[in-house]
């Protein structure tokens, strides 16, 4: 093998710790797109080949023939595994503190529907009757790649929200097909596990992880 393509390698090896945080990081800003997280795919997939080949490249240490590059490729694996492990969580912590930052700028919308609840005796039926008088127009969420608020009131909120009188919550689906979302409920009566994954607090706010 050239040594320029063990050079691109190595280079391809190590981006992946800068990658995911900016794929996370651009998919969750103003003017962000989630085509970058579609991207974590040339890491991931190369990253499960790279572990699976490892039992194969140790044997092939036994032969002088493919001793060479056998070395290189687990080298190279030394080092790929843990940028894009590292690169992984950095990520998670980059979307989790862009989804605190979230939840911060939604506290006036979240105040705007308690007020309308407070002087109708009911939340408003779409977030639509806020507006004028509680709000001057429904916000962006802030975060180009999930640019909707989704509300759900009345019966059907406290059927699927665990008895909430209301609930906002924002879909936030990370690298492939999944459904992770943002979910606020009034009450404030998070479980644990439920719509599809594991729920964790972010302020008021909880992050569905499928």
């Amino acid at each position: 093998m050239k040594r320029r393509d063990q050079i691109q390698f190595v280079i391809f090896a190590v981006s992946a710790l800068g990658y995911f945080p900016f794929s996370e990081w651009i998919s969750t800003t103003r003017f962000g797109t989630m085509f970058f997280l579609w991207g974590q795919m040339i890491y991931l997939l190369p990253l499960m080949a790279g572990i699976l080949a490892i039992p194969v490249l140790i044997i092939c240490l036994f032969f002088q023939r493919t001793r060479q590059k056998a070395s290189f490729f687990l080298l190279l694996s030394a080092l790929f595994i843990p940028c894009c492990i590292c690169g992984g969580i950095l990520g998670l912590k980059t979307r989790m503190a862009s989804m605190r930052a979230f939840a911060q700028r939604s506290e006036p919308l979240i105040a705007a529907i308690s007020d309308y609840e407070r002087d109708h005796s009911t939340p408003p039926r779409t977030l639509d009757d806020l507006v004028p008088d509680y709000v001057l127009a429904v916000p962006s969420t802030g975060m180009m790649a999930y640019p909707e608020y989704r509300y759900h009131a009345g019966d059907d909120a406290k059927e699927e929200f665990a008895d909430n009188p209301w609930a906002l919550y924002v879909f936030t689906p990370s690298a492939g097909i999944n459904f992770d979302r943002m979910l606020y409920f009034p009450n404030q009566n998070y479980p644990e596990r439920g719509y599809g994954g594991v729920l964790v607090r972010v302020g008021d706010w909880a992050y569905v992880h499928e």
